[in-house]
């Protein structure tokens, strides 16, 4: 059988970790359904989501650090000595245990006064069950911890499957608790079905990482060769991620000084803004961060340019049509997941404006997190620090400034968060013109400005198609709901399919042979 060329064990991986996301998704939003259903934005989910802010932050930050540094060195090794790559990895496991189970204990202990402190903005119940949230939720960063270093594991090996399908066992116990549980744990069935979900995922993995070859040493030499120089840059990456993730704690910490349910209104909506950004960008820079890495190690530039700006055309051929669809059909959409049991249609109306803002992001969220691999392939991540910092300044002042000025005020966090991923995109962009690495930007303008144009079309087309199916198909019933999303939806599909045809819009056969790339799936 003949060797897969780069591109096509690139498309492959994407591929695999595509299906797996969309799957995954298909049933996270099924958990939010229910959880809207019975929760609606009420101050019970303004705890949940405040208690789990603190447990997410730490998790993103030591894990993202740990991949971003942990997968080039791993790989590296692992090409002159399995052996010694899997004790390097075992070091590391073994202090992260450690660091991991220090850092829930401590938030167990000082949970009341994070809350108090971080959260003031909340009324004394919803500070309370924040409170009792937080010190369970807490120990969910010891497994999601362990969970995380095996993926990594598995990713440097270049197998993406089996951890990116695993993940949805949390959904699935999550569901279960909830149509099982919800009556006599309340808001609790989140968190206790996030913590089995997370045991049966780590039980999941650990043959299937051993039976790709690693094998775990509980060795504790920090004074290893490769550790050194892995530490020195961990610690300046981790800085960059910490400050990074700021943004998120100063949303939410704004979020509860404005109306009760503002904090739950942007978790519904920002979760359902991750379904596209998991499905495709995560996908996608997942998949090619070994193969850059392994570009960058072996001197293949140009190979990696031309990967670089494939990748660019892809996300905007995705995420352009993909954004306008979202914007025209968000109160739509929001209407038919969640506006049941207490979700009203003010908690509706206040999501759907959220969601629109949030929209705004998915291009530059896409296009930064691939060029974010660039800069880790090549181990520079002052850059990455110094643009961390930037963010964090900017979007300080942008949530100021559009709190006051957007109405809902939530609305004007999401559309600030949208702005920095676009100042972020635009600064890496220009760094990396200015090492001189070029991006074949007339390539991926053309590209571009023939997507845009076919998706002003589309979006036309799904408004005149909507508006029709308004006035004709009652809305009262979930199936007609559905009826008109789906009309609209395949309209637009339809008519941006033609027009791509039309301006030869070479990134349609591509998706396609990524998706069903069958030989590639089968050998990941």
């Amino acid at each position: 059988m003949a060797e897969l060329t780069t591109n096509q064990k690139i498309a492959s991986a994407s591929a695999v970790l595509i299906l797996a996301s969309i799957l995954g998704h298909i049933l996270s939003l099924g958990k939010e359904v229910l959880a809207a259903n019975y929760f609606g934005i009420a101050g019970v989910m303004d705890a949940f989501y405040a208690a789990a802010t603190l447990p997410n932050l730490v998790n993103n930050v030591i894990l993202s650090t740990f991949s971003a540094i942990f997968i080039p060195i791993f790989i590296k090794h692992t090409l002159k000595n399995k052996e010694e790559a899997n004790r390097i990895a075992s070091i590391l496991t073994n202090y992260l245990f450690l660091f991991l189970l220090a850092i829930a204990i401590l938030l167990f202990v000082f949970a009341p006064w994070i809350i108090r402190y971080g959260f003031h903005g909340f009324k004394p119940e919803t500070m309370i069950l924040a409170i009792k949230i937080l010190r369970i939720v807490c120990f969910s960063l010891i497994l999601t911890g362990l969970i995380g270093i095996m993926t990594g594991i598995l990713n440097a090996y270049k197998h993406f499957a089996w951890p990116a399908f695993s993940q949805m066992l949390i959904t699935i116990v999550t569901v279960l608790f909830i149509l099982f549980f919800v009556k006599q744990w309340g808001v609790f069935v989140l968190v206790y079905g996030l913590l089995a979900g997370l045991i049966l995922q780590f039980l999941f993995l650990i043959p299937i990482t051993k039976k790709k070859g690693y094998r775990h040493y509980f060795d504790f030499n920090l004074k290893h060769s490769a550790l050194k120089g892995m530490l020195s840059l961990s610690l300046i990456f981790f800085i960059a991620i910490l400050a990074s993730q700021l943004n998120v704690v100063v949303d939410k910490i704004m979020a509860s000084y404005l109306d009760q349910g503002s904090i739950a209104a942007l978790g519904y909506a920002g979760k359902l803004v991750q379904v596209p950004l998991i499905i495709f960008s995560s996908s996608v820079a997942t998949a090619v961060f070994p193969f850059f890495s392994s570009q960058v190690t072996e001197g293949k530039i140009e190979e990696m340019k031309d990967t670089l700006a494939n990748s660019i055309r892809m996300s905007g051929f995705v995420f352009i049509p993909t954004t306008v669809m979202l914007v025209i059909l968000a109160k739509p959409i929001i209407q038919l997941l969640f506006q049941r049991g207490v979700f009203t249609q003010e908690a509706t109306n206040l999501t759907s404006i959220i969601f629109i803002c949030y929209s705004f992001q998915l291009l530059f969220y896409a296009v930064g997190i691939i060029l974010t691999r660039i800069f880790l392939a090549f181990q520079d991540v002052m850059i990455l620090l110094k643009l961390t910092i930037v963010s964090v300044i900017m979007n300080a002042i942008l949530n100021f400034i559009f709190i006051k000025i957007i109405n809902p005020p939530a609305a004007g966090l999401a559309l600030s968060t949208s702005a920095i991923y676009f100042i972020i995109m635009m600064l890496e962009l220009f760094i990396l013109k200015k090492k001189m690495i070029f991006l074949h930007g007339k390539y991926i303008l053309d590209g571009l400005i023939k997507i845009s144009v076919s998706s002003i079309v589309m979006g036309l087309g799904v408004f005149l198609m909507l508006s029709l199916c308004l006035n004709r198909i009652d809305s009262s019933s979930i199936i007609n709901q559905i009826i008109r999303l789906c009309v609209a939806g395949i309209a637009g599909i339809i008519i941006f399919t033609g027009f791509s045809f039309l301006f030869r819009i070479k990134e349609i056969n591509k998706l396609g042979k990524m998706i069903y790339n069958k030989n590639g799936i089968h050998k990941l």
